[in-house]
């Protein structure tokens, strides 16, 4: 049998997992619904994701998670792309597959509040809601406008992508208590080490605070799937 030149919605998910964790099947068929990615299809329907597809589906992956883009904004940029025009957040690998992207890192610093809804497509109202709750928080200094941290963005469009689901702001603030609760006991754990402040320690503290989160990250997602299980035990069989 001669071997498939394709790879399934499970495949690219599994493809993709290891740089991009919070994907999903659903998500990508999401992806599929907002026409951002048009795979072939079997004649069974089953999906046929190309090599093309799969540097399509990492780049938008990537726009979300390095640039911060809405899906509106990164559907209007991958037309662009499509007729030929580049981008300023990507640039072809010099020897990568075909259709193969590179995504420059999201800028640090802050964004003025103002701003927000021109850069993200996302309300200004949305976000001044989200640190209502506690889950932003925006600074004024003297003679500079108010702001938030750029590395937030990621949080604002996650915030705003589950307003699909009928989940508010104010749903949210236990995540945000949480997430306290869980660096106090990181800090109790690895205060000691990280008192000594040399660039080794540093580095190990930075390497053991990854592992902790990846370890307790799997162990919430699995906890909150136990708990799904329990609380749609009829409708999921």
């Amino acid at each position: 049998m001669a071997p498939r030149d394709y790879m399934t919605i499970g495949e690219v998910v599994e493809r993709l997992s290891p740089s991009h964790p919070d994907l999903t099947i659903s998500k990508l068929r999401f992806l599929e619904e907002e026409g951002l990615v048009n795979p072939e299809r079997t004649p069974g329907g089953y999906r046929k994701f190309s090599k093309g597809d799969l540097a399509r589906v990492e780049l938008i992956l990537r726009l979300q998670k390095e640039h911060f883009l809405p899906l509106a904004v990164i559907g209007q940029r991958l037309a662009d792309f499509d007729r030929g025009k580049p981008l300023p957040e990507i640039s072809q690998t010099p020897a990568g597959a075909p259709g193969a992207v590179e995504v420059s890192a999201a800028e640090g610093g802050r964004m003025p509040l103002d701003d927000t809804q021109a850069q993200t497509g996302i309300p200004s109202s949305f976000v001044r809601e989200l640190t209502e709750f506690g889950l932003l928080q925006i600074t004024k200094e003297e003679d500079e406008p108010a702001s938030i941290d750029r590395a937030d963005l990621a949080i604002v469009h996650a915030a705003w992508d589950l307003r699909r689901f009928g989940v508010e702001p104010r749903h949210l603030r236990m995540y945000q208590t949480a997430a306290e609760r869980e660096a106090v006991l990181f800090q109790q754990i690895l205060m000691p080490a990280a008192r000594h402040r040399t660039p080794e320690t540093k580095q190990r503290l930075a390497e053991t605070l990854g592992e902790l989160q990846q370890l307790t990250g799997e162990l919430k997602a699995r906890l909150l799937s136990r708990a799904l299980r329990h609380a749609f035990d009829d409708d999921l069989g």
